[in-house]
């Protein structure tokens, strides 16, 4: 009997033991181990903080041999944004990910550590044999054609890998930093995730870029019309508030080098540009020099000490690799410098209560109060730290675009009193004058002065709102008269209307060509579907324009849209005029990152007598499509056929 027990042990032992070896080479270890994250379990993105190791070192590209050497150990945070340790910025940082695919067939996704990340490599290894099998993972197969800030990783059926990771930040604290594995569809929308993590944020600083912009013009309208330098001046301070804001919107987390030298250097030197210029902005305006010469003194001396400060700041940024001083000298000097300069000058405006001054120094408080709140945020502090709207209160760019608008309004009406002060002073001074003369032609004079600026103020509001009305109801009244004397030609009209119709669209067509607004492939698709239906409107030709069904957000130069749009105007007009068709098809096609334009109609085609007829026109269209690097096909397929290609 005990025999018998005996044998039924040792078959239980000897079952469980090869159970066991089973459970090990089937994978069975990964479901007690959380540090191997199963790639085919991820679904859309995993954050990986819990199955990351970290290391940090010195500030280098790694080999194989030395990165396997880290003393890796586990990090309690998920995602640093911002709030990167700056020591962690000064150094090579590691990751090591230990990763196994339990399906039965190849996984591929892509892993991201978040932005911004400079010389980021991946090598692989087998786990059984890291030192023996550690390689690294080539950029020409794991780079991403998305997102360059991705990579494409891939394991075989049943494989386990350990993917050490080497990075380093940028020198900039707006760095994130949030490890993913992504499943490779899904990295499409993640990316407009991230790119468009916070739409109303981007929304609303479109529309302030928009409000300076519009600044940029009048000032620069002011300038024309009264040659007062200040509002150049003011001009180059808005354009510098109008880029720093729109390329923080529209570039953020872009991996590229551009990129990462705006975010490190470019957007700091932008402002310091901005606030150099507002500076002699605000002498010219007050009139320093005679008003007030000891803030002259000052803001002239401060400003001097600011290219200083920005002239240090450059070459520390170009000459060593040292971040905690630009990070200090940035945010605890320069600022807090500029913010100084601000303090001194709105006290220094309160103590004179003069009107105009204080006007600037409102504009200026808010515009100080403002960007503490933002320079706060930078540096980490939070005031909402939950709630829909966390992100948008924490977003330091916004209070001070706010603070910037603020000291936009207050300008605008210190520069309305400084005017209305200017006119009443002038017209004082003339009435003086005039009264030591003869106070009866003083009083004329006036009334004639008056009149004539009422007149001149009448006349260009008038050009301005009526212009474009005043070319229509010249083409629509000349039309109205040909259609009610058909009896009788009058060439004359027909030549009124042409003209006044023909110098419409041109206007229509350069004031499409020159905002800013129209810089995409969807603009110019819209436009020359709607030029070209309304151009064969009033001709037996039937015109038909196929468009793609969806046209991706692509960017075009005024000057790219302004040519492709001239050419294929160009070949309707020698349609109407000499192909004697009676059908007219325009398809615009998307294909490889090139756009391209196939004119086709139904006429008499081209042949070798008729090409010196359209002579002029092709080599015009021919010449402007290879100024935009484009080309130009002309082929006769039962009627003619022309072709524009030009590249996204």
């Amino acid at each position: 009997m005990s025999f018998t027990k005996t044998s039924v042990l040792i078959r239980f032992v000897c079952c469980a033991t090869i159970i066991f070896l089973v459970g090990i080479n089937t994978g069975f270890p990964q479901a007690t181990d959380s540090n191997w994250l199963d790639v085919s379990k991820v679904r859309f993105q995993k954050l990986l903080s819990k199955h990351c190791e970290y290391a940090e070192g010195p500030k280098k590209l790694m080999t194989a041999g030395e990165i396997i050497s880290q003393p890796f150990q586990k990090r309690d945070f998920k995602t640093l944004h911002p709030g990167i340790p700056l020591h962690l910025i000064e150094k090579n940082f590691m990751m090591r990910i230990r990763a196994w695919n339990s399906s039965d067939t190849i996984e591929e996704f892509y892993f991201t550590p978040g932005y911004y990340a400079r010389n980021l490599v991946i090598f692989k290894a087998d786990p059984s044999d890291i030192a023996g099998t550690i390689h690294k993972i080539p950029d020409s197969i794991s780079r991403s054609t998305i997102y360059s800030g991705c990579r494409l990783l891939k394991l075989a059926p049943g494989e386990k890998a350990v993917y050490y990771v080497s990075l380093n930040f940028i020198r900039t604290n707006a760095n994130s930093f949030s490890p993913y594995f992504i499943e490779k569809d899904f990295l499409r929308y993640w990316l407009k995730n991230v790119k468009h993590r916070n739409p109303l944020a981007d929304i609303i600083t479109y529309i302030i870029a928009g409000i300076l912009l519009l600044m940029i013009f009048y000032s620069l309208a002011v300038y024309l019309q009264s040659r007062n330098k200040e509002f150049i001046f003011y001009s180059v301070y808005a354009l510098c508030s109008t880029i720093l804001f729109f390329v923080k919107s529209y570039a953020i987390s872009e991996s590229n080098e551009w990129n990462y030298l705006y975010e490190e250097y470019l957007d700091f030197m932008i402002m310091g540009l901005g606030v150099y210029f507002y500076l002699i902005f605000v002498r010219r305006f007050i009139n320093t020099k005679e008003d007030h010469p000891s803030m002259e003194k000052f803001l002239r001396v401060a400003q001097w000490i600011l290219v200083g400060f920005l002239g240090i700041f450059s070459t520390i940024y170009f000459f060593t690799d040292q971040f905690v001083i630009l990070y200090v000298l940035e945010n605890y000097i320069i600022k807090v410098y500029m913010f100084g300069i601000g303090v001194v000058f709105v006290w220094y405006s309160l103590k004179k209560k003069d009107k105009l001054l204080n006007y600037l120094a409102a504009g200026n408080f808010a515009l100080l109060a403002f960007s503490v709140v933002s320079l706060l945020l930078l540096l980490g502090v939070k005031f909402n730290k939950s709630g829909e709207l966390a992100s948008i209160f924490n977003n330091g760019l916004l209070y001070y675009e706010v603070g910037i608008v603020l000291e936009l309004m207050f300008f605008l009406s210190g520069l309305a009193y400084k005017n209305r002060r200017d006119l009443t002073e002038r017209v004082q001074e003339r009435e003086r004058f005039k009264l030591e003369n003869e106070r009866k032609e003083f009083e004329k004079q006036i009334a004639i002065v008056t009149t004539r600026q009422e007149e001149r103020d009448r006349i260009s509001a008038d050009m301005h709102d009526e212009l474009g009305s005043g070319m229509t109801a010249i083409r629509l009244m000349s039309e109205i008269v040909r259609t009610r004397m058909k009896d009788q030609a009058f060439p004359e009209l027909e030549k009124i209307s042409n003209s006044a119709n023909d110098l419409l669209g041109k206007m229509n067509s350069i004031i499409w060509t020159m905002k800013s607004s129209n810089d995409t492939l969807e603009s110019l698709v819209a436009y020359l579907r709607s030029h070209a239906l309304e151009y064969f409107e009033s001709t037996p030709i039937v015109c038909r324009v196929q468009v793609p069904e969806h046209i991706p957000p692509t960017v075009m130069s005024g000057e790219k849209r302004r040519n492709i749009f001239l050419s294929v105007k160009e070949s309707l007009n020698n349609i109407l005029k000499h192909a004697h068709a009676t059908e007219v098809t325009i398809q615009i096609i998307l294909k490889e990152k090139q756009l391209i334009i196939k004119v086709s109609d139904n006429g008499v085609g081209i042949d070798t007598e008729k090409l010196r007829r359209f002579g002029n026109g092709l080599s015009n269209m021919k010449r402007r499509m290879e100024s935009i690097q484009g080309d130009f096909m002309v082929e006769n397929d039962r009627g003619s056929v022309i072709t524009f290609v030009s590249p996204l």
